[in-house]
């Protein structure tokens, strides 16, 4: 399986990219790496190149501005592998056992994704290569919701219980948008 961290947002809210921005002694970025780069045989990043990425692998989107759908779909057509483990760059409070767990119980679906109490997470998802022409058809149609990609494939739910029984799903879903955000981080 390879690990995938989507890095292309525009950080808009944040003011300047918040992908390299320090938290503490680390970037952003490397609070995610730090945690999946010991789970996956390749670690890629998508999205677009700049200063701060040396030491990684970077591909840049094959759909520049479609969102993560496309950046879904740059990952599984870059990955090495048939699965892909995709992240958000701004989810600095990855919690290894709740990956490793989604990681076995993905046999042979095409994605798995947490749902909780406040929505689904499909960027701390698994996703199969073979989906790539439904994400293709999705994307040539203008479609960029990945909620409607989860709804045209095999999809396996982690449920909120399960998710609790490794952490607070609060903590390990927050994402950085905003200084305020990284200042309550650090």
């Amino acid at each position: 399986m390879t690990g995938i961290v989507l890095i292309g947002g525009k950080s808009s809210r944040f003011g300047t990219d918040k992908v390299v921005a320090r938290v503490g002694e680390k970037s952003l970025l490397t609070h995610v790496t730090d945690v999946i780069a010991p789970l996956f045989d390749e670690v890629i990043l998508i999205g677009h190149k700049r200063e701060g990425l040396a030491g990684f692998k970077v591909v840049e989107d094959v759909y520049p501005g479609r969102g993560p759908l496309g950046g879904i779909y740059t990952a599984l057509s870059a990955a090495g592998y048939p699965q892909c483990f995709i992240f958000a760059a701004d989810m600095p409070n990855l919690n290894e056992g709740l990956i490793r767990h989604m990681i076995s119980v993905a046999d042979d679906h095409d994605a798995v994704i947490p749902i909780w109490s406040k929505g689904r997470e499909p960027l701390h998802a698994i996703y199969h290569k073979r989906i790539l022409p439904v994400v293709a058809g999705l994307l040539e149609k203008n479609v960029l919701r990945i909620f409607d990609l989860l709804k045209s494939v095999d999809t396996l739910a982690v449920p909120e219980e399960t998710i609790r029984s490794y952490t607070d799903p609060e903590k390990t879903f927050a994402n950085i948008n905003t200084l305020h955000d990284m200042n309550r981080l650090s």
